[in-house]
């Protein structure tokens, strides 16, 4: 990605970030885990200043794809569809914090290490539906599951595995490469207002 793409979404972030839905303003892109250099992450990052991690994908499983996005001001969320699961499967939201109400604690996977992971099915037929969120200094990720009628409960897992999270630190550093930019929150200076 070139310098002049972070700069100009790093202006609109920090300036206001007032709400971006994927489609023809560009955003609409998985967040990879391995691009740290992409924009999309940037705008996440901003959104949540709090946050010490963000929600990526470190891959898709067979038959998954990136369905969209939609980030603003103290929320982003994108969602993958399944050709088994259905449209909008899974929704990854990133925010400040979570209610865990009705859920249990469970023991984090290994690239969860270091969160709270609470989980909460709350439907298994005629579709599966739930929430697992993971808690972690700064804010919180859950990711929904709707999953399509008769789809097997055991999509969650291929997700699960599917997603992971990328430390905020490594945002800030890639954008302190440009001189002229800056991150605010965790990990950069503190936001104004």
């Amino acid at each position: 990605m070139r310098r002049g793409g972070i700069t100009l979404v790093t202006v609109i972030a920090v300036a206001a970030l007032v709400g971006c839905t994927g489609g023809e303003d560009g955003w609409e892109r998985a967040p990879l885990c391995i691009n740290t250099d992409d924009s999309v992450f940037v705008l996440i990052a901003q959104s949540v200043p709090s946050a010490t991690e963000l929600p990526c994908v470190s891959e898709f499983p067979a038959g998954w794809t990136f369905g969209g996005t939609d980030i603003s001001s103290g929320l982003s969320r994108f969602w993958l569809n399944s050709d088994r699961g259905g449209i909008h499967a899974v929704e990854v939201s990133l925010q400040d914090s979570c209610d865990t109400a009705g859920a249990v604690e469970e023991r984090p996977a290994p690239d969860e290490v270091g969160t709270r992971v609470f989980v909460r099915p709350d439907s298994l037929t005629p579709s599966f539906t739930g929430v697992r969120f993971l808690l972690f200094v700064g804010g919180c990720i859950a990711y929904t599951f709707r999953f399509a009628s008769g789809a097997s409960s055991t999509l969650a897992i291929e997700t699960i595995e599917a997603l992971s999270l990328l430390p905020r630190a490594a945002i800030v550093a890639e954008v302190r490469k440009d001189p002229g930019l800056t991150l605010c929150g965790a990990g950069a200076p503190a936001c104004a207002g």
